[in-house]
């Protein structure tokens, strides 16, 4: 019985320290993302109180020389009652590279969109909502293609990322172009 409290306690206090009941400013939140979608993992940054920006899909290793892109999402977002709700004014920068010894040397080609509101989900965090639940953040998404395949929304428990995102446009291009990249998790 001893052991048996001992242990509950114990996944109390590790299901507390990994619990968000509280979205920062400038802190990077992620998700578990094999549980929805075969994808690299998204990134989300609460900038301040209408701003977020957010890089989904975030992979950079060298997968056969093969070209790829990063992608800026800045957005506003609207927050009412702990739900943050995502998905105006977005604008979407992509620099593309077409290797990765591309990437290592810095070289990119770059496409940016004006800012919109989201008709169509391409990305995680284009829109939907940072809502609490039983005390912890999750991300709510209808649109976000998943690969259960079921017309339901996909909700996935937030968690802090040790990945600092850039805040703006300029510092997101000159981390690429300075060849820095982000450490995985």
């Amino acid at each position: 019985m001893i052991i048996f409290l001992l242990l509950s306690l114990a996944f109390f206090v590790v299901y507390k320290a990994r619990s968000i009941p509280r979205i920062h400013y400038n802190q990077t939140y992620t998700y578990n993302v094999h549980s929805v979608s075969p994808d690299p993992p998204s990134y989300i940054k609460i900038i301040d109180d209408t701003h977020y920006i957010a890089i989904p899909n975030l992979e950079l290793k060298d997968d056969y020389n093969q070209g790829f892109s990063i992608i800026l999402i800045q957005g506003r977002y609207r927050e009412s009652h702990n739900i943050f709700v995502l998905g105006k004014n977005i604008t979407k920068t992509n620099l593309w590279f077409n290797s990765y010894d591309d990437f290592k040397a810095g070289k990119y080609s770059k496409t940016s969109n004006t800012k919109r509101t989201i008709t169509k989900v391409e990305l995680p965090f284009e829109e939907g909502l940072l809502k609490k639940r039983k005390g912890t953040f999750y991300y709510k998404s209808w649109k976000i293609n998943t690969y259960l395949r079921k017309k339901r929304p996909v909700l996935m428990k937030l968690k802090k990322s040790k990945i600092n995102l850039p805040t703006t446009e300029a510092e997101f291009i000159q981390r690429y172009h300075k060849k820095q990249a982000h450490q995985q998790e």
